[in-house]
């Protein structure tokens, strides 16, 4: 079995006394209505409505809700966004989450861009709007309550929190709620939009994704294509890299990866770089 190399990140800031007292604190006290009073008040004392701010390389400054301050950035995918995105450009963040990467590409993208930026669950989607308020982003990024897939419809989400590990449920699981699904061909169709970057991180349903943007992807040009890889739930679903890798031979695609890696397609919760092959 190949090993699966997990990729490293980094929040961009430096953890306060506080933060490391409440963490103790957690451990000690029992989930209970104290222990909810004194998250309110530690959420408060952190920053509340106001934020946490991270300072990424490249100077952008990114404010997130003291509830999620575990976001982080992985540094090879910041950068590889950053020459990425273009003023005036249109992005797909697809799997946003609570939006760390959709609030740098609102900077990017301006001015005169767009981003809109997928998330099916919807305490991460409420995140996600809240940061994009927070961060005076509203005029730039676009919250879409759905998860892309290659239908439209509904499916179940399994893991509905707001720490980025929710995905849609496979054949056979249960899920913990019902979702709207969309293709990113029939999304950009009814937008009436051409996207210049599309960045996909949804948590072992890449292949789904791909397949609803085969149209989408055939225009793009420039072609500016992320997609993490999670070989670990591919393996749960029965799933393996040559399900990936002829999907994109079907679209005349290879998969590059970020940095130099043993086996790109062992490489966990990090973004390969899809090209056309020439």
């Amino acid at each position: 079995m190949t090993e699966i190399d997990t990729a490293e990140s980094s929040a961009y800031r430096r953890r306060s006394p506080l933060e490391a007292v409440g963490a103790a604190l957690a451990r000690l006290v029992p989930e209970s209505g104290p222990r909810r009073w004194l998250r309110s008040a530690y959420h408060a004392a952190l920053g509340g409505s106001r934020g946490v701010s991270s300072t990424l390389p490249g100077g952008e400054v990114v404010r997130v809700l003291p509830e999620y301050r575990f976001v982080t950035w992985n540094a090879v995918e910041y950068s590889a966004f950053r020459a990425a995105a273009r003023p005036g450009g249109v992005a797909l963040d697809v799997g946003a989450n609570a939006g760390a990467y959709a609030l740098l590409m609102g900077q990017w993208m301006r001015p005169g861009g767009r981003v809109f930026a997928f998330e099916p669950s919807p305490a991460a989607f409420d995140g996600l709007s809240r940061h994009v308020a927070l961060n005076g982003l509203s005029d730039v990024v676009t919250p879409v309550r759905a998860a892309a897939s290659d239908q439209g419809g509904t499916a179940a989400l399994i893991g509905a929190g707001h720490h980025g590990t929710s995905r849609l449920a496979a054949a056979g699981e249960r899920g913990t709620e019902t979702v709207d699904t969309v293709t990113i061909d029939s999304f950009c169709a009814t937008q009436r939009i051409s996207p210049t970057l599309i960045k996909i991180d949804v948590e072992g349903f890449e292949l789904e994704v791909l397949r609803g943007a085969r149209e989408t992807i055939a225009r793009m040009d420039p072609l500016e294509l992320f997609v993490e890889m999670h070989p670990t739930v591919w393996r749960e679903r029965g799933m393996a890299p040559a399900d990936l890798m002829e999907e994109l031979r079907i679209q005349g695609l290879r998969a590059e990866p970020l940095r130099t890696v043993p086996d790109a397609w062992a490489l966990e919760g990090e973004c390969l770089r899809l090209v056309r092959v020439s």
